[in-house]
């Protein structure tokens, strides 16, 4: 009698991760978004004011996209005096995997 034995990850794990991955580019699909993933990228942390400035968008815009970037997992948000600023999480691995994909 010959017994196989199945080695597979949890599918709700994997599906999660999944999930986040196809959320993630869903939401880098958007060409505002996408830049200000970029800016991000080549800066440690921005305002929201400095972002909206930089890319001709309101500070409300701008805060509404970035609810998306906060709900996946992409970004750290730090409250400096009034103003909210916004940091991407390079140790995260979907984060780091994101950053070189948009740098080839």
């Amino acid at each position: 009698m010959t017994t196989t034995t199945k080695t597979t990850t949890t599918s709700e794990e994997l599906n999660l991760d999944e999930e986040r991955k196809i959320f993630a580019l869903h939401i880098l699909g958007d060409k505002t978004r996408y830049k200000m993933f970029k800016l991000l990228m080549k800066n440690e942390e921005m305002c929201v004011s400095e972002i909206a400035a930089k890319l001709g968008v309101t500070t409300s815009a701008v805060s509404q996209h970035f609810r998306n970037f906060e709900i996946v997992g992409l970004v750290g948000k730090v409250r400096i005096g009034q103003k909210i600023c916004y940091v991407l999480k390079f140790d995260d691995k979907l984060v780091k995997q994101l950053v070189d994909v948009a740098n080839n």
